[in-house]
């Protein structure tokens, strides 16, 4: 249909305007075609990506110390950082973070081991799952002997994820009661620190 105007409208230029103005006033139409077209076309091109990266980062303020030694999944109760690329309840399966574009992404899941009692050296496992199934070789392990001693633990990975992926942190303890597991503190004059801080981005396609 457009070449078919502009057919139209040489031919028309051509009945009214001399062999230079006809170069002339043809040369700025096609730009003006141009234009016109990178204008129509290039918002359609650009609407493909979104408008953002998926990113969240989220973290629990409460303790999670397991009463057993078998895998537990590990809640977080506050979306600290959350955009539409990502979906989690901080109070519906909080332990669920579901991933809502296709593409490679960085995970790291950082928790604060510790203990509350006891004398027994306590080993704390955390690592990944994906859609329930373990991820293969994210599993990490740190170890407290002493009461109110903490480790920083970070279980990481890049993967390709799909759309509707659930992402899960899991976590266990090698003795339950002596208050094993992942510590919150809340410190005087400074920021909470949480018992786990979960970050995920999109890095590509």
């Amino acid at each position: 249909m457009l070449n078919n105007l502009i057919k139209k409208l040489f031919l028309a230029l051509g009945m009214r305007l001399g062999r230079t103005e006809k170069r002339i006033t043809l040369s700025m139409f096609a730009l003006a075609i141009a234009a016109m077209s990178w204008i129509l076309i290039a918002p359609l091109a650009f609407a493909q990506e979104p408008a953002f990266t998926p990113a969240a980062q989220l973290s629990h303020n409460i303790s999670i110390q397991p009463n057993v030694t078998k895998p537990v999944y590990v809640p977080m109760n506050s979306n600290d950082y959350i955009n539409g690329g990502i979906t989690h309840s901080d109070t519906r399966n909080p332990a669920d973070v579901i991933i809502n574009q296709d593409g490679t992404y960085l995970i790291v899941a950082a928790g604060q081991v510790g203990k509350t009692s006891g004398s027994t050296t306590c080993n704390v496992d955390l690592w990944l799952s994906q859609n329930g199934e373990y991820v293969v070789n994210s599993n990490t392990r740190a170890s407290v002997n002493t009461v109110n001693d903490t480790i920083v633990l970070v279980s990481q990975a890049i993967m390709p994820l799909k759309a509707n992926d659930t992402i899960n942190t899991v976590m266990s303890v090698s003795a339950a009661g002596q208050g094993c597991g992942l510590i919150n503190i809340v410190p005087p004059n400074a920021p909470n620190i949480p018992a786990i801080i979960f970050s995920i981005v999109r890095i590509g396609n």
